[in-house]
């Protein structure tokens, strides 16, 4: 446990750094960087015994951590890489009417909140991993949400805004109740997140019909 303590803290250096430097225009995005470092966790942070589990999807875990590992956050996947061992990926999602087998192509691991890896009372952090060739369809929740993409260039939607590709280097806000997308192409693709508010309410897919509705 105490090795695995050791790791956390370092990736929770590490990810303060990132933000503290963050080189960004986006005053948004700059602004909830504030936020999040305001709440961030103590440090040394030790929380709960890990209960590692894999998915399906978790076969392209080493291929998007060697896309990332020449990449921009390099530093962030040198600290990630050594808590692969002890990370339990789920993809908490019921059944998408439209897209019945993404829990095969989708999966996440939240190792930092209040009953986590690392200990942190305001913020859950973890990862998202899509398979090569996955769509990541309409989805939102009350948090504020900060991706950073770590290895392979994902589409990405957020409102109305037309899609985008970012890849590691890039810093990606969902507010509060914003309906967004991620898609990968021929490669994997893997995100880190933070989220930040409610952080009760799970994220929940929004249907065309729901979108008509709203």
């Amino acid at each position: 446990m105490e090795e695995l303590n050791r790791l956390v803290d370092a990736f929770l250096n590490q990810l303060y750094r990132r933000l503290e430097c963050c080189d960004t225009s986006d005053s948004d995005v700059l602004d909830e960087i504030s936020r999040i470092l305001q709440v961030w966790p103590e440090v040394p942070s030790s929380g709960k015994l890990p209960r590692p589990s894999e998915s399906t999807v978790t076969k392209y875990l080493d291929a998007a951590i060697k896309l990332g590992h020449t990449g921009a956050e390099s530093s962030l996947i040198a600290a990630i890489r050594p808590l692969a061992p002890f990370l339990d990926w789920t993809f908490g999602y019921p059944p998408h009417p439209l897209y019945p087998n993404l829990e095969s192509q989708v999966t996440f691991t939240q190792f930092i909140g209040p009953e986590d890896l690392g200990t942190a009372d305001h913020l859950l952090m973890g990862l998202t991993l899509l398979a090569p060739k996955t769509y990541y369809p309409p989805h939102v929740h009350p948090a504020n949400e900060l991706y950073i993409p770590l290895g392979g260039t994902g589409i990405w939607t957020k409102g109305s805004e037309e899609p985008l590709p970012r890849e590691p280097g890039s810093v990606i806000l969902h507010p509060s109740g914003v309906i967004h997308t991620t898609e990968s192409r021929e490669d994997p693709v893997l995100a880190l997140y933070i989220w930040r508010g409610d952080l009760i309410t799970s994220s929940k897919f929004i249907t065309d019909q729901e979108k008509l509705t709203e």
